[in-house]
């Protein structure tokens, strides 16, 4: 008998258990939520990039913008078009509603690809549910606005703050808010391991280092796949915006459902006849 690797056994779990399934249920229900969190983000988006008149206050690596551009201008539009068009539709009850069903979903995922097919099943209303309704779409949105603090510009932030900073002082700002932005979500991770399974080892802390990295890409991409689209007429943000949330949340609820899948594969030992 020969142990296979975690990988391979967190792959075969996640088949084994249809944590596919799992996942797509949660794909499903957190596209409405992230929709609800991005007209929040569009918000301070807009007041981020209002800061500095006839310029733009972001970077964006991935797009070529000239400096006197207003994106803020750009960014008011949207926001003005996303919201009327979402929040009176859509309103405060279904952010509330969504974050509950994406919190059920996600932790019935998280139950069984922990602790297999025989978990119990979280009830909708229950306590641990509605605190994690609540936590879900505050991680996210914390995570947000700390990657959209690394593409401000230093006149933004000596505009924000109102007295001089050093570009050396910034710089390290960003770092902080980038490894605060891993520290959130890889300890976030582990409170609920911890949590579900009873047990929290080095395996799974390395696991929760992983699913941190990979949303923090996701967040990155996410920023400035919709800036590229807002500062090109020949895109409709609009529908770059859709496509693009709905890739965030399939890639950070696969990465964290599998990343579980490997955590209770190496819990339990799982071996294949050579």
């Amino acid at each position: 008998m020969q142990a296979i690797s975690p990988l391979t056994a967190g792959v075969r779990r996640y088949r084994e258990l249809d944590i596919e399934y799992a996942a797509l249920r949660v794909v499903g229900r957190g596209l409405f939520l992230a929709v609800m969190l991005m007209v929040g983000f569009l918000y301070v988006f807009m007041r981020v990039t209002d800061l500095v008149a006839d310029a733009n206050e972001v970077i964006v690596p991935t797009v070529t913008l000239a400096s006197d551009i207003d994106i803020g201008a750009l960014a008011a539009g949207a926001f003005s078009r996303t919201s009327g068009s979402v929040v009176s539709v859509l309103g405060v009850l279904t952010l509330m509603v969504s974050a509950l069903l994406t919190a059920h979903a996600l932790r019935n995922g998280t139950r069984r690809a922990l602790l297999g097919s025989d978990a119990p099943r979280t009830r909708l209303l229950s306590a641990g549910t509605l605190l994690l309704a609540i936590g879900l779409p505050t991680l996210g949105f914390a995570t947000w606005l700390l990657t959209l603090a690394t593409a401000m510009r230093r006149a933004a932030w000596v505009e924000l703050i109102g007295q001089p900073i050093d570009s050396a002082v910034v710089d390290a700002g960003k770092a902080v808010a980038i490894i605060l932005a891993l520290a959130l979500v890889g300890g976030s991770a582990a409170i609920v391991i911890r949590v579900t399974s009873g047990r929290l080892s080095t395996w799974s802390l390395a696991m929760c280092g992983a699913v941190a990295v990979v949303v923090v890409a996701a967040n990155f991409f996410l920023l400035y796949t919709y800036v590229g689209a807002l500062i090109n007429p020949a895109v409709s943000a609009g529908i770059v915006l859709i496509l693009t949330l709905l890739l965030w949340v399939n890639v950070v609820s696969r990465a964290y459902l599998g990343a579980m899948c490997m955590i209770a594969a190496r819990a339990s030992g799982t071996v294949v006849r050579v």
